[in-house]
């Protein structure tokens, strides 16, 4: 199963969206991957576990920056094993088969701001977050841990200005 399957096999128990205080939603989660704060500025996407019926729990996070007019930055991507415990082992299963919820999650940001950039960047030095990054349809680039979403078709000189105003950012 792709990444892209999530609505048809995970909807009934998963609900991704933006909110705009993403600190009181997934601090928890961004400090126990990150040892630091949220981002306190949009946008944050939430993926949230049905755990009961009037039960929402955070389980994964992703940050999206609005950098330039053609240029999103993706960051702070992390989901709680502990909420992932509450599942049952057939939600799990379904989870796992779908490819993670972290990568839907990212594809949840990719499909919302789509129109407002040429691309997605991002940084990336750990090989577990690594391969998830790739599913979702991250090229790295020649830079260390820069890695970048190419969702328009853009001439290679217009992709090698993006790269570099990644490179110039620097880890974000």
């Amino acid at each position: 199963m792709r990444p892209a399957d999530l609505a048809h096999t995970l909807q009934p128990f998963i609900l991704i969206t933006e909110v705009d205080d993403g600190r009181a939603f997934a601090e928890h989660i961004f400090q126990r991957k990150f040892r630091q704060s949220a981002p306190d500025f949009a946008h944050h996407i939430v993926a949230f576990y049905r755990h009961r019926e009037d039960h929402l729990v955070p389980v994964s996070y992703v940050h999206f920056t609005q950098h330039s007019p053609t240029l999103m930055l993706a960051g702070g991507g992390c989901t709680d094993g502990r909420a992932f415990a509450l599942m049952t082992e057939r939600e799990r299963q379904l989870v796992n088969d779908a490819g993670g919820l972290l990568a839907h999650t990212q594809l949840h940001g990719f499909a919302k701001f789509a129109d407002r950039c040429e691309a997605f960047g991002g940084y990336c030095g750990d090989a577990r977050a690594s391969a998830v990054h790739a599913s979702v349809g991250y090229e790295p680039t020649e830079h260390p841990h820069l890695i970048v979403r190419w969702h328009k078709p853009l001439a290679p000189a217009r992709r090698a200005e993006i790269v570099e105003t990644l490179r110039a950012i620097g880890p974000f």
